[in-house]
């Protein structure tokens, strides 16, 4: 059966994108399948990072993205590519400049390759949404919710275009939002939604032959979520990191920052007005 897991990264920061992810495979033996990705470390990526060393988290993402896309990204641009971010939507942002050349893996040495028994790879689907975009969203009266909601509506239709497919979706819970079915019927327009649950820890609809669950720590609950959750944070993480090579490049005595509010506060302090402004837009979400 086609089983599906969406979760995203991000949504919180100042600085850096909010990347969300969708990873999609057809599972024989879902005991198993959730056994055999286990072993292979993935869980919710908060568990699987580790705070300076991107190896942790690279030795799970990096693989999952491979197997499920079947292709090998060498560098950051490859894997932005996988998630549907060209060359050309960096094109004009220096700090983005360098992916092409940013070489993977970075820090996870030798790096691990899935062989899957229990389950047969159907694909990886994706979105990175800069500050740029938030803002752009926000000056058109749309909110970072709503903006990630219409994300997750196209992955969605993306990984499932008819939900006659008899698919398992799972996606992790979309902040404190306690109602999908409007979202499902934009997903799937003309076909009805019925709502098979809706309380505090699930949401829980059925679309002709489909089922689609919003859960409170769906990582735990599918392996899948849990994959595309270390995904959407490895994506970002490299943003970051070419963030933070370049502006600690221009500046040697910058620190570099993981884009949360307070340290986010500190960083651009230190940079000063004067450097940030004219890429204002571009580095800080509004």
């Amino acid at each position: 059966m086609q089983r599906v897991g969406i979760d995203e990264a991000g949504y919180g920061p100042t600085l850096g994108p909010l990347a969300v992810v969708a990873a999609a495979a057809s599972v024989e033996d879902t005991a198993a399948f959730a056994g055999e990705l286990a072993s292979l470390g993935v869980a919710d990526s908060k568990q699987v990072h580790k705070s300076g060393d991107l190896g942790s988290l690279e030795r799970v993402a990096l693989p999952a993205a491979m197997w499920l896309s079947g292709f090998q990204p060498d560098t950051a641009d490859d894997l932005f590519a996988l998630l549907g971010e060209s060359a050309a939507d960096r094109a004009t942002v220096p700090w983005m400049a360098g992916a092409a050349e940013l070489r993977l893996p970075l820090a996870a040495h030798p790096l691990p390759t899935w062989n899957i028994r229990s389950a047969t790879a159907l694909g990886l689907h994706g979105r990175l949404l800069h500050p740029r975009h938030l803002n752009a969203a926000r000056r058109q009266g749309v909110n970072r919710a709503a903006a990630e909601l219409d994300v997750v509506r196209t992955l969605i239709s993306a990984a499932v275009p008819d939900p006659a497919a008899a698919a398992v979706i799972g996606c992790d819970r979309l902040g404190g939002r306690k109602r999908y079915g409007d979202l499902l019927e934009r997903t799937w327009p003309g076909q009805a939604v019925d709502i098979v649950e809706e309380t505090a820890p699930a949401c829980r609809y059925r679309c002709a032959t489909t089922s689609v669950a919003f859960l409170v720590g769906g990582e735990s609950a599918e392996p899948l979520i849990a994959a595309a959750s270390c995904i959407a944070k490895y994506a970002r993480e490299l943003h970051m990191h070419l963030l933070n090579q370049h502006w600690s490049s221009r500046f040697a005595w910058l620190k570099p920052t993981a884009g949360y509010p307070e340290d986010a506060k500190r960083w651009l302090h230190q940079l000063g007005a004067g450097t940030t402004d004219a890429w204002s837009d571009e580095l800080v979400r509004a």
